[in-house]
């Protein structure tokens, strides 16, 4: 398998909960994405993040404006509301995407 500028994807393994990959799968089929194009995305995002070591170490939140990942749209905003989900998975969501989680009930909690 091809990728941009020629360089080939590699076959990984990673192992999960049955429940939350089928959940993934159904949500990916949704939105029109590949299971792979959501984590390489995710996975992309997280390596940008701690590329330079773990953010708690970074000097960015003394210096100025921190702004964070939607889990939910992907947009950038100064300050997210942390949900867990009935998947169990815990991530910061935009008000936009929390009223919707909310309308879908999928949240299991809301962090205050």
């Amino acid at each position: 398998m091809e990728t941009e500028g020629s360089r080939p994807k590699k076959r990984t393994t990673i192992y999960m909960d049955p429940n939350i990959w089928r959940e993934f799968g159904i949500i990916c089929s949704r939105e029109d994405k590949s299971k792979s194009e959501k984590i390489e995305g995710f996975v992309g995002r997280y390596v940008a993040v701690h590329m330079k070591g773990n953010p708690q170490l970074l000097l960015d939140p003394f210096i100025g404006e921190v702004k964070k990942v939607c889990f939910g749209c992907e947009g950038i905003f100064p300050a997210l509301t942390q949900v867990r989900f009935i998947s169990n998975v815990k991530a910061g969501v935009c008000s936009v995407c929390l009223e919707d989680y909310k309308k879908r009930t999928v949240i299991k909690k809301i962090y205050k």
